[in-house]
């Protein structure tokens, strides 16, 4: 309104006017009082969880350092298997090369047995000299550090331990 219609107005309808100003003033800062205090409650959970999300980060931190460490692990075992099957053929085939050479020396000794056992047929009045199974390579006497020990006494580690070292 423009001054002179305010001047043109009663005194009656202006104190209207102030007392209707002032029930919506009234009333407006009641609704201001209100939302004040909900922007306070709403900072507050706003801070809970910023705090909560924080807590969950650094976890999340954490967690994401643990898994970055066992990924580490895991292509170490991973390296290392592969480093072992690549061993693991070279082993194979040592043991493929060792098992021809023991089936070599299998067929040499049973080549040689079957010589000492036609030797032994063909020759039965020479008993003393086939090398018979209880009698193989054994010395009658054996010198150890000067001394001579007779096999019938002992040869064996306690007793030959007991008889070089007193």
């Amino acid at each position: 309104m423009a001054d002179r219609e305010l001047r043109s107005l009663k005194r009656r309808d202006l104190l209207q006017m102030l007392l209707a100003q002032c029930e919506e003033t009234e009333r407006l800062q009641n609704e201001l009082d209100k939302r004040t205090v909900e922007l306070e409650n709403l900072q507050e959970a706003y801070e809970r969880l910023k705090d909560k999300l924080n807590i969950k980060d650094e976890r999340l931190n954490q967690k994401d350092s643990k898994i970055a460490e066992l990924e580490d692990f895991i292509e170490e075992i991973q390296s290392s298997k592969v480093i072992e099957l690549e061993e693991a053929g070279s082993i194979a085939e040592a043991a493929l090369r060792l098992n021809g050479i023991f089936e070599t020396a299998q067929r040499c000794a049973e080549q040689y047995l079957t010589n000492v056992r036609r030797i032994s047929q063909n020759a039965p009045d020479r008993e003393d000299e086939i090398i018979m199974p209880d009698r193989l390579a054994v010395p009658e006497q054996r010198i150890a550090s000067g001394q001579r020990i007779s096999y019938e006494s002992g040869w064996g580690p306690v007793s030959r331990r007991k008889k070089l070292h007193g």
